[in-house]
């Protein structure tokens, strides 16, 4: 019986976590016309709007994905 609760409760905040909209982080940043995006540069957009983390490198589980050229925050 503990384990079904447990687990049920395992499952009811694993469920919870994933219920939260993403929540920019870095500071909110224009783009220059004809900056490239590479993975060094720590900009990603989120909406209509580009975010900045300083000495972020976009990657594996880094919470953005490459969307076009684009680096964007994954919802």
């Amino acid at each position: 019986m503990r384990t079904l609760v447990a687990l049920l409760a395992l499952g009811l905040a694993a469920s919870a976590c994933k219920s939260h909209p993403p929540i920019p982080e870095g500071a909110a940043v224009l783009i220059k016309p004809g900056h490239y995006h590479t993975k060094y540069c720590g900009h990603y957009v989120f909406g209509t709007q580009w975010y900045f983390i300083a000495q972020h490198k976009h990657g594996v589980d880094c919470g953005h994905e490459l969307v076009g050229d684009n680096w964007t925050l994954v919802e």
